[in-house]
């Protein structure tokens, strides 16, 4: 680990221009939680990196808190530490090879709360956040469970400075800034907070956007709205705070947790429209939050393109199948733990869908087909490989959550459906005619030609070897009461 004096000298360097991307978005490029990819090394994140930019990208919003190896708050990736990053720390070599790619690295993490800094109250019960019961906070997390902290408590706010002055001066210097993300499921309520919880949670970033600007002045710092806003802020029944803007903010919008503010879109460096479309949709959905994100004003479109291999310690989404299982990146289940599965099939339709639509969001939905027929089979592309190579992609994504597979690619998703009283008649013929589907595209490519090909039969062989005898009698339609 370099001394804090170097790293200070570092910060002041600023990193190279990003390449400027085509269509009306000046960012372009994905989200990706970090800390929830434990399996991936140096090697891979280069891939997925290069990835980015071969999908027309010049932004990483890299979610990292959790993800790094704390000297101060070793409690902070404790629970995390099989992580690659956390056994050999390379994040730093990273942003290097991305700055060289002409992608620009943004250090994710929420204040107060989600991963490593929700693990600080698991010590220190004192500062934990107080629910609208008026009770401690319940533990929450996705991968890294743990609860919220008080933002009111003057160690709180020591904590959440110490922690991310470490992150982004001693380790991760050459980063170009910060993507301070607002929890979405929960804030303090208790008697110090209350209607000012986001006045008590503006004080650390104000500070820690000011310490790094002051290192360096050109660093993006990405904020959500409920510092500025004075709307009311969905899912938690208070209102925004409505604090002065500084033009050096960009902003982040979302469509579940943070709605588009026009009037502080005018006044931002820049502003971010971020969604699950590439991650959990569809080409269609990934055009139509591109279509918006234009009309909203948006200079900037990276949405969600995250994939979890964490073993899960808890009933992740309350599924007690869940627990003590490794994360399906993507669904896609015939990988091992160390495989990224961004030049999988399926999500090749996704990444062309974003650069395709990212660039130009009139893209009519022929020509899409086109493109991308042609960059998956080449010259032997037709219309029926196009329909099988969207439908594949379909099965894959429907009704896909953050953490469980589809239940047409998941057995044991459906089993655990059927216990709980889930699985009715509608769902099961769902289910049978998405693998009918699946039997007649590995029927039709029974002897294939080109590599798309190929794919495509490899994948629909792996869903329906999936469904053993057994399993197949969790689809029988069942007579109605």
């Amino acid at each position: 680990m370099f001394s804090l004096m170097a790293a200070l000298a570092l910060a002041t360097f600023s990193a190279p221009d990003a390449v400027k991307a085509d269509g009306p978005f000046a960012q372009r490029g994905y989200y990706l939680t970090f800390m929830r990819m434990p399996t991936y090394d140096l090697a891979d994140w280069e891939r997925i990196v290069d990835g980015v930019r071969d999908d027309g990208g010049n932004t990483l919003f890299l979610w990292i808190a959790g993800g790094f190896r704390s000297h101060k708050y070793p409690i902070t990736w404790k629970y995390n530490e099989d992580h690659e990053n956390v056994r050999k720390d390379f994040v730093r070599s990273l942003i290097d090879h991305a700055h060289a790619k002409g992608i620009k690295v943004l250090l994710g993490f929420t204040p107060f709360g989600y991963d490593g800094a929700n693990q600080y109250a698991l010590e220190h019960p004192e500062l934990r956040a107080v629910g609208k019961d008026g009770k401690p906070s319940a533990p929450f997390g996705i991968g890294c469970w743990g609860v919220n902290l008080c933002p009111s408590r003057p160690e709180s706010q020591r904590f959440m400075l110490d922690y991310v002055r470490e992150m982004a001066f001693d380790f991760y210097p050459n980063a170009d800034g910060l993507m301070i993300e607002s929890s979405d499921y929960a804030i303090c309520h208790c008697d110090d907070c209350g209607e000012r919880f986001f006045e008590k949670e503006f004080q650390f970033v104000r500070r820690i956007s000011e310490e790094v600007w002051a290192r360096k002045p050109d660093a993006t710092v990405v904020v959500y709205p409920h510092y500025f806003s004075g709307a009311d802020v969905p899912g938690f029944g208070v209102k925004a705070a409505k604090l002065p803007f500084d033009p050096r903010w960009s902003l982040m919008f979302t469509p579940h947790s943070a709605h588009p503010e026009p009037s502080l879109i005018k006044q931002a460096r820049a502003s971010f429209w971020s969604d699950d479309s590439p991650a959990r949709r569809g080409p269609q959905d990934i055009q139509a939050n591109a279509q918006r994100a234009r009309r909203e004003g948006m200079t900037g479109y990276v949405p969600s393109l995250e994939a979890f291999t964490f073993v899960a310690s808890v009933a992740e989404e309350g599924q007690p199948w869940l627990k003590d299982q490794r994360q399906v990146p993507l669904g896609f289940g015939w990988l091992r733990p160390g495989d990224p599965p961004y030049d999988e099939l399926p999500v090749r339709v996704n990444r062309i869908a974003f650069r395709e639509f990212s660039s130009n969001p009139d893209l009519p939905l022929d020509r899409f087909r086109e493109i991308l027929g042609r960059e998956v089979f080449g010259s032997a592309s037709s219309r029926q490989a196009v329909d099988d190579l969207l439908d594949i992609q379909s099965v894959f994504n429907s009704g896909r959550t953050w953490c469980q597979p589809s239940p047409a690619t998941c057995p044991e998703r459906v089993r655990a459906m059927a216990a709980r009283g889930e699985s009715t008649n509608a769902t099961r013929a769902e289910i049978r005619a998405a693998l009918d589907r699946v039997r007649a595209i590995a029927a039709r490519n029974q002897k294939p030609t080109t590599e798309g090909e190929r794919d495509l039969r490899r994948i629909a062989i792996w869903v329906l070897d999936r469904w053993g005898e057994d399993d197949r009698k969790l689809l029988e339609a069942k007579p109605s009461l």
